[in-house]
């Protein structure tokens, strides 16, 4: 029987900027989990899907480059389908990595992926404030050294579906028109030299 680990144990993808790199390391983790199958019996979404997703992004990077009418546009839409494929993957293999934590360095690398350092700080703290006027908040998280931009997302639903927010250069944005009496959840990431951290620990406040 697997012991329970009474911490979360993150797993984290390191996804590269540039689009050739990201390409790569998108190909790498495919390949990687497609050659342990017993380590991963039923992947999500499947290693077909995030197969076909990556070569239509090698196609529309193709076209991107050779400076057809908008496939920049065609190419950033297939980059995300891409990147929310591998964000099911990762959650698949957190989950076998929380269930089986003694092992969890062994199945996370057999993923190609890795384990999140418990003195990360790549999930910086998030502090919501009441905005100016009604319906409006504040967000502020702490400044991420190396930083190029900020990514946010909100829910509605207790974190069930999530909406992209503007980014920002700055670890703070503001988001308006939010309905009174509901309560909304923020969540943050940020974009480094180094490539796209993952999603921090979001937080909740009541809309007023």
């Amino acid at each position: 029987m697997a012991n329970k680990s009474s911490r979360t144990i993150r797993v984290i993808l390191k996804m590269p900027i540039k689009v050739a790199d990201f390409i790569v390391r998108a190909q790498t983790i495919h390949d990687t989990m497609a050659a342990n199958p017993k380590t991963f019996p039923s992947p999500s979404p499947a290693l077909t899907v995030l197969a076909a997703d990556i070569a239509d992004l090698v196609t529309k990077e193709a076209s991107a480059r050779a400076r057809t009418v908008g496939a920049v546009a065609d190419r950033d839409a297939a980059r995300k389908a891409v990147s929310d494929d591998l964000s099911g993957e990762q959650a698949y293999v957190e989950q076998l990595v929380n269930a089986d934590p003694a092992n969890g360095a062994i199945i996370a690398q057999d993923a190609g992926m890795q384990l999140r350092k418990v003195l990360s700080r790549n999930k910086p703290d998030l502090a919501l404030k009441k905005g100016a006027v009604s319906g409006a908040v504040r967000v502020f998280a702490k400044a991420t050294k190396g930083a190029r931009a900020n990514e946010w997302q909100q829910s509605l639903d207790g974190g069930k579906t999530w909406i992209d927010l503007p980014p920002t250069t700055k670890a703070s944005t503001a988001i308006q028109n939010l309905t009174p009496g509901v309560t909304v959840s923020i969540r943050q990431r940020v974009l480094t030299k180094a490539g796209q951290s993952d999603w921090g620990q979001p937080v909740s406040t009541l809309v007023v």
